[in-house]
C-alpha cells in the first residue's frame, strides 16, 4: 500500500508540474499576444507609398496597392492600382483628441466622394511616429478613429521598430487596427547622414510580429539621400543630385556598402566649392543609393516571414525628376527575379521653335552604379546650327557628333543634355566614341 501511495503521489506531483508548465506557457503566450483580438489574414500584395508633390513617373505594370498621401482632395493622375489606401500624416506635437479623430474620419469620407466610384479606396492609413512611451495614449486615439470611420473601411497604421521591444503597449494599439506597416528604414531616433535601410531578418522578427495575429506589411526603402556632415551635425539636401559632386577636384571620394546593401559614396570637401557656398573644407558629403542588392535582399527576407505577413510596401514612388529613388519598373524587375539594365539610353523630345527644328536630348543613366567614368557619344544625321548645352554634362564636338563624359557614381535617372537647333529635322543615336 505504501508503494502504491508513493506512486500516486509521484503521479499527482507530475500532473501538477505539467499543469503548471502549461499555465506558464499559456501565460507567456498571453504576454506575447496581450489578448489582441485575432484579425483575418490578408492576401500577399506588393505596394508603394506615394507622397504629394510633382507628377509621378509612369510604370508598365498595375500596382497591387498604392498608399497615397492625400490632402483634402483626392490626387489625380495617380498610377493605376487595384486598390488605394488614403494616408494622413500626423506630425509630432499634434493633439490626438476625439475631435481630431472625427476630423480625420470626415476627411476620409470626403476623399472617397471626391475620388468617385471608379476608384477603390479600401481604407485609411495613419502615418504617425508615436513615441514608444505614449503608445497607450495613441491606442485611445485610434479607438476614436475606428468608431468614426465607415464600417467597411480598413484602418492601417505605420509602425516603428522600437514599438516591438519588450514591455511596451503596442498590443493596445494593434487592437484597434486592421493592419500595420512596419518601417525597416530610418529606425534610429536621429537620421544618419549615411545609410537608410535596416537589415531585415525573418529569424529575428517573424515570430515576434506574427504572435499578435494582426496582418502587417513590411516597409522597404527604395530611395536615397544626400547629406552634409559637419562634425556631429547633419544637414539633408532636398535639391542636390549626385552629379553635383561626382568627378570634381574639390572632393576626395571613398565608397562603402551598408549592412543592408545600400551604396554610400563619401566625399571629403578639400577645397572651397564656388557653386556650393554651404560647403567648407573639412565637411563631408555622403550620398546613399538604394541598390539592386539592397532591394532584393529586403524583399526576399520579407517572403520568409509567413504567418500574418501580407507583403511589402516600398517607400516610395518617385516623381519624374528624382535621381536617388529607384523607378517602380526597376523595383518590379528586381522583386520578379530580374536584374537592372546597365544600358544608357538616349531620349529625344521635340521642342517648340520658330522657323527652326528643335530637339531636347536626355540621357537615361543606367540604374546600376558605375565605378568608373563613361563616355557616351551621340551621332547626328545632319548639320546643326547650334547646340545649347544644359545641366552638368558638358559636350565635346567630334566626328560630326557630340560626346559626353559621365563621372563615376553620378546616380541614376534622366539627365538633360541640351537643345539641338537645325534648319531641317535630325536623327540622333548613341554611338561608340
Amino acid at each position: 500500500m505504501s508503494t502504491l501511495r508513493n506512486a500516486l503521489r509521484v503521479r499527482s506531483w507530475f500532473r501538477a508540474v505539467v499543469a503548471g508548465v502549461g499555465l506558464t506557457v499559456a501565460g507567456l503566450s498571453f504576454n506575447v499576444n496581450h489578448a489582441v483580438t485575432p484579425k483575418p489574414k490578408e492576401p500577399w500584395k506588393t505596394g508603394y507609398w506615394i507622397w504629394q508633390g510633382d507628377e509621378p513617373v509612369g510604370a508598365r505594370f498595375k500596382v497591387d496597392v498604392l498608399y497615397v498621401e492625400a490632402g483634402r482632395r483626392w490626387p489625380h493622375h495617380l498610377p493605376d492600382a487595384d486598390e488605394y489606401v488614403a494616408v494622413r500624416r500626423i506630425e509630432a506635437g499634434e493633439d490626438l483628441t476625439a475631435r481630431r479623430a472625427a476630423a480625420l474620419a470626415e476627411d476620409f469620407k470626403a476623399l472617397i466622394a471626391d475620388a468617385g466610384q471608379q476608384t477603390h479606396i479600401s481604407g485609411l492609413q495613419i502615418d504617425y511616429d508615436c513615441p514608444t512611451g505614449k503608445l497607450k495614449s495613441y491606442a485611445g486615439f485610434l479607438d476614436y478613429v475606428r468608431q468614426d470611420l465607415p464600417a467597411n473601411a480598413h484602418l492601417s497604421i505605420t509602425a516603428l521598430l522600437d514599438w516591438f521591444r519588450r514591455d511596451t503597449e503596442v498590443a493596445s494599439v494593434l487592437e484597434h487596427v486592421d493592419e500595420f506597416a512596419l518601417q525597416f528604414y530610418d529606425a534610429a531616433s536621429v537620421r544618419s547622414s549615411a545609410g537608410i535601410a535596416e537589415p531585415i531578418s525573418a529569424e529575428k522578427w517573424a515570430s515576434r510580429l506574427n504572435a499578435f495575429h494582426v496582418p502587417y506589411r513590411i516597409g522597404i526603402s527604395s530611395f536615397g539621400r544626400v547629406a552634409r556632415r559637419r562634425h556631429s551635425e547633419s544637414q539633408f539636401f532636398r535639391d542636390a543630385i549626385p552629379l553635383d559632386f561626382a568627378g570634381r577636384r574639390e572632393f576626395a571620394r571613398s565608397v562603402r556598402n551598408t549592412a543592408a546593401g545600400e551604396l554610400v559614396v563619401h566625399y571629403d570637401v578639400q577645397a572651397a566649392v564656388p557653386d556650393k557656398l554651404e560647403l567648407v573644407p573639412g565637411d563631408a558629403v555622403e550620398i546613399t543609393f538604394p541598390t539592386e542588392a539592397s532591394v532584393r535582399a529586403a524583399y526576399e527576407a520579407v517572403k520568409q516571414f509567413g504567418g500574418y505577413c501580407a507583403g511589402s510596401i516600398f517607400f516610395r514612388w518617385p516623381n519624374r525628376w528624382e535621381t536617388l529613388t529607384l523607378a517602380p519598373d526597376d523595383v518590379q524587375r528586381i522583386v520578379s527575379g530580374g536584374s537592372l539594365s546597365a544600358e544608357t539610353t538616349l531620349r529625344v523630345r521635340p521642342a517648340q521653335c520658330i522657323q527652326r527644328h528643335c530637339s531636347d536630348l536626355y540621357l537615361d543613366l543606367a540604374r546600376s552604379m558605375r565605378s568608373a567614368e563613361q563616355t557616351i557619344g551621340v551621332s547626328v544625321s545632319g548639320p546643326m546650327e547650334v547646340f545649347i548645352p544644359a545641366g552638368h554634362l558638358q559636350p565635346r564636338f567630334a566626328n560630326g557628333g557630340i560626346d559626353f563624359t559621365i563621372p563615376a557614381y553620378s546616380g541614376s535617372g534622366q539627365v538633360y543634355l541640351g537643345r539641338a537647333i537645325s534648319r531641317s529635322p535630325l536623327r540622333f543615336e548613341t554611338r561608340t566614341p
